[in-house]
């Protein structure tokens, strides 16, 4: 499978070849947003792991935000990798009501809709991002950061103490964002990208065990949550927050 990256505003996205790997525990994060209006519902954002019935709305996403999107049956394939995880961003609208509910269901849409998602393969001791894409409509919201944090809790789970990445050299804007979260050059595969033979970047980050790396992820949460604050106001269930 050839490795594609791409970056919408704060989140990108990248692909990768064949790895060896091993498994992680699933694990389940759960958020609440409170909506602008005081008279509107609380609504609740999850992860959980992508299943079948997920596709279409991550090939919608897909569409929405890249011109070479990959095709379902990629993601299907993906799925039945057991050394791949694959996770989801989901946003949920209570239940409610009468009349004003009805009216509100009508205009929303849907009681549960995919605002991003975030793919991984399992190395013998690292952990490789393959892909990673929020919607362009819900950009800004903090859920590629989110997503991007859950990569370094499955990589905790997991104990793999070191994560890898490819990325496009024209990319800075990707750079920039995973430099952020403690990643640093490494090499530079050339010719790596086979729709137009640009090169890539290698990226690798330290041992996620050492003080250094863990207060750095312990930051990031603490901004996040600060500026998103009034958005997802629970931390992830069963996060460990030092």
């Amino acid at each position: 499978m050839d490795a594609t990256d791409r970056c919408v505003v704060e989140t990108l996205t990248l692909r990768a070849s064949g790895i060896e790997i091993e498994s992680a525990e699933p694990r389940e994060y759960t958020a609440r947003m409170v909506e602008d209006s005081d008279a509107a519902p609380i609504r609740r954002i999850t992860l959980h792991d992508m299943t079948a019935d997920d596709i279409k709305a991550v090939r919608r996403i897909e569409s929405l935000a890249y011109e070479n999107a990959w095709p379902a049956r990629t993601f299907e394939e993906e799925l039945a990798n057991a050394f791949a995880h694959y996770r989801v961003a989901v946003e949920h609208q209570p239940e409610e009501h009468g009349a004003i509910a009805a009216i509100r269901r009508k205009i929303s849409g849907p009681n549960e809709r995919i605002l991003g998602f975030m793919g991984c393969w399992y190395m013998v001791d690292q952990i490789h991002l393959v892909t990673i894409a929020v919607d362009p409509e819900e950009q800004g919201r903090g859920v590629g950061r989110r997503l991007l944090l859950d990569l370094f809790d499955l990589a905790r789970t997991s104990e793999l103490w070191m994560g890898v990445l490819e990325v496009r050299v024209s990319n800075t804007r990707a750079r920039r964002l995973y430099e952020e979260f403690g990643f640093r050059l490494k090499g530079t595969l050339h010719q790596y990208y086979k729709d137009n033979n640009e090169d890539a970047h290698v990226m690798i980050t330290g041992n996620l065990a050492e003080p250094e790396a863990v207060e750095r992820l312990a930051r990031l949460r603490r901004e996040h949550h600060r500026r998103f604050g009034a958005r997802f106001l629970e931390a992830p269930a069963n996060e460990m927050v030092p």
